[in-house]
């Protein structure tokens, strides 16, 4: 069973990038893609998907505030934030709105052993090396 993900990323190479890493994976298909959260919000109202990557910072509506609303309108759905930032206020704030995983960019082989954790029902969260991985089953 194929893994369908939904990335949204405001920054047209770094999309490229990881759409294509993913696609790599042999249970990981890209099942849509945004720029904005205002669009990926639109899209996924007419799609199922079963996992969201949202970079933390977006124009306009930013990735913490696109998790809590796409939780309220899809209590459901699993979200993964990735973001730049791996200070751990960042972390909480992704995961009191809803997010179910916390990636620091950079580190691209870290996203599929997240996105398999996370639909087992763990949160994982990964952060520099001054910060360590968590998993814990929720």
């Amino acid at each position: 069973m194929s893994v369908r993900l939904f990335v949204i990323e405001d920054h047209k190479m770094m999309r490229k990038a990881l759409t294509d890493f993913l696609e790599g994976h042999a249970n990981l298909t890209i099942d849509g893609m945004a720029e904005s959260a205002e669009e990926a919000l639109e899209q996924l109202d007419e799609s199922a998907v079963d996992l969201v990557l949202a970079d933390a910072q977006l124009p306009g509506m930013d990735g913490i505030e696109f998790v809590r609303v796409a939780r309220e309108r899809h209590p459901g759905l699993l979200c993964i934030m990735l973001s730049g930032h791996d200070h751990q206020f960042y972390v909480d704030q992704a995961l009191e709105a809803g997010a179910r995983g916390y990636l620091a960019k950079g580190k691209p082989s870290e996203i599929p052993k997240a996105i398999f954790r996370v639909l087992d029902g763990e949160t994982y969260c990964s952060t520099s090396s001054h910060h360590k991985e968590g998993a814990s089953k929720v």
